[in-house]
């Protein structure tokens, strides 16, 4: 564990004003949730406004049922969104293809893949199907994409094993590949880190901070975390329920106390010196 060094990208934003003048994403007033009929919804957020500025790693934090994984299919389209509007390069999200939409963001969901017969070779080629040339017959240039996708992540010794033959953490590293395949400037994760190990989460989210650092790619994920959503963001999001919604720097969340009251649990408490839950 002491060779699996924690980087951070904290230095590429300062505070929120990257964020508004270089913003590659801004949301105005949206309001997320399902529509169950035409005179029913349910509502989880509502009014919410935010940008994202090139070269972020946001982290959505919460507790189960807090909306996250629902925030972050909605600024794809993947849930219709109940009011508001989502903005990438100032195109609006409804002025958008779905072929168009894939070009800007790349999107690895916790959704299992059963089909037993592909490769990760072949999983992480189908990120090239927004660009119109998954055919089954890949050319020699998208061909150098995908390997070099898997290289970039280290998981080039499992370019032809059958991807549901690999670990949790073997196929977190395929599914990123894939979305870096996609060459898409952003990059949404729904828990990354979910049914990792302690040393295979340190790894994923020094991958995501490399692909900032070295790619320029603009980052938001979902996690429970907490711990290494400080270390590595550059800016936290607090989702809870009854519209609860905040946003800040890691440093300045800790601090608030505004963790501690979005976790509120009997015998648990957030320390903010070590950064982390203890039992008090």
């Amino acid at each position: 564990m002491d060779s699996l060094k924690f980087e951070t990208s904290k230095n590429l934003m300062d505070q929120d004003v990257k964020a508004k003048d270089n913003s590659i994403l801004s949301i105005e007033n949206l309001s997320t949730g399902y529509r169950l009929s035409h005179s029913r919804t349910i509502s989880l957020h509502q009014n919410l406004n935010f940008k994202v500025g090139i070269g972020e790693l946001i982290t959505l934090l919460g507790p189960n049922g807090a909306g996250k994984s629902t925030l972050l299919k909605s600024l794809v389209g993947i849930i219709p969104v109940l009011d508001g509007d989502i903005y990438y390069n100032g195109t609006n999200l409804k002025n958008l293809s779905r072929k168009e939409i894939a070009r800007l963001v790349a999107v690895v969901l916790t959704d299992k893949i059963d089909d037993k017969y592909l490769s990760s070779y072949d999983i992480v080629g189908t990120g090239r199907y927004p660009y119109g040339s998954f055919t089954g017959k890949l050319t020699a240039v998208e061909n150098k994409k995908i390997i070099n996708a898997l290289n970039v992540v280290g998981a080039n010794e499992l370019i032809y094993r059958y991807f549901h033959s690999l670990s949790d953490g073997e196929k977190q590293k395929v599914l990123l590949a894939r979305a870096i395949a996609q060459d898409t400037p952003i990059i949404l994760l729904d828990e990354p880190n979910a049914f990792i190990d302690s040393p295979g989460r340190v790894i994923i989210m020094n991958l995501l901070n490399e692909l900032i650092l070295k790619h320029n790619k603009t980052i938001l994920l979902t996690t429970h975390d907490t711990e290494l959503a400080l270390r590595y963001a550059t800016s936290l999001w607090l989702l809870g329920k009854e519209n609860y919604f905040k946003v800040g720097t890691p440093d300045k969340m800790a601090e608030s106390g505004l963790i501690n009251q979005l976790f509120d649990r009997e015998g648990v408490v957030f320390n903010k010196v070590s950064k982390r839950f203890e039992t008090n």
